[in-house]
């Protein structure tokens, strides 16, 4: 009864995988060890010390790799492109160049817009549009950066910094 019953065990147990391989997984034969790696593929063959014959890999004919990437295009060819999309020609066909000391006409009519006219003339400054957003300019105060330790980072108009302690406002004075 014991013999059948470790002929059912090992069938049982080797069911899922095969018998073979059950047998290889568990058991060894005397000399082998146990814990060494399995496999029979090329390098598992040159760790064990067998003679391996490998065939080379050999370079192949015809150019495989593709040509140089294009040059990318110069800022004077960007400009060129634009110049002639903005103006309706192709590329490098922005009309005759302007020649040093001549003038350009808005209109298109032969006399040029001169420098003395009031409408031809580019401001001699910006407006200073602070006022607009609030800010007020001239009234430098000193800036207040907290800090978690329960000092204060003073930054001053002149630049200068300095840490002090903070100062505790009660909630009434806050509001």
């Amino acid at each position: 009864m014991r013999k059948a019953a470790l002929l059912g065990a090992c069938l049982v147990l080797s069911g899922c995988s095969g018998f073979g391989k059950y047998i290889s997984d568990t058991a060894t034969l005397p000399g082998e060890n146990p814990n060494s790696p399995a496999g029979e593929d090329l390098n598992m063959r040159r760790v064990h010390g067998y003679s391996t014959a490998a065939t080379p890999i050999l370079p192949q004919g015809g150019d495989i790799w593709p040509g140089p990437p294009a040059p990318l295009p110069t800022l004077e060819d960007v400009e060129k492109d634009r110049i002639g999309t903005v103006l309706g020609g192709g590329a490098g066909e922005s009309g005759p160049e302007l020649q040093d000391g001549g003038e350009m006409s808005v209109s298109g009519s032969e006399n040029a817009t001169s420098a003395k006219e009031p409408h031809g003339k580019l401001p001699e400054a910006e407006p200073d549009a602070a006022d607009k957003y609030g800010v007020q300019r001239g009234t430098a105060s000193t800036i207040e950066i907290p800090n978690g330790d329960g000092t204060v980072t003073l930054i001053h108009p002149d630049g200068s910094v300095s840490t002090v302690q903070a100062r505790k406002t009660t909630p009434s004075a806050a509001h």
